[in-house]
């Protein structure tokens, strides 16, 4: 059963950052397949809750990969899924959020 997708303003904003640096830097067709690529993960994630791998620093929360740069962190509760951070894996560890 598909659960319902919740998407955190946290991750609209990290989302909408990266898209205007990939038009800036790259081009709007490399943006629209960021986010093509989001909608995907989302798609699978609201199938497959499970999938991702389960946080060290937090409870609850998992990952999943988005590209290689790009981790999508979200939880499972009962009804529906939250999507929480877009992180940038190229940062310290140290700064992960979960």
């Amino acid at each position: 059963m598909e659960k319902k997708v919740v998407i955190t303003q946290r991750f609209r904003n990290h989302t909408y950052s990266i898209y205007k640096h990939l038009i800036k830097n790259f081009s709007s067709k490399t943006a629209f397949l960021f986010l093509e690529k989001i909608e995907e993960r989302i798609e699978l994630l609201s199938k497959h809750p499970t999938i991702g791998k389960q946080s060290f620093k937090k409870k609850g929360v998992r990952s999943i990969l988005l590209t290689p740069h790009n981790l999508i962190y979200y939880r499972i509760k009962k009804s529906r899924i939250e999507i929480l951070c877009l992180f940038d894996v190229r940062r310290s560890p140290e700064k992960k959020p979960y």
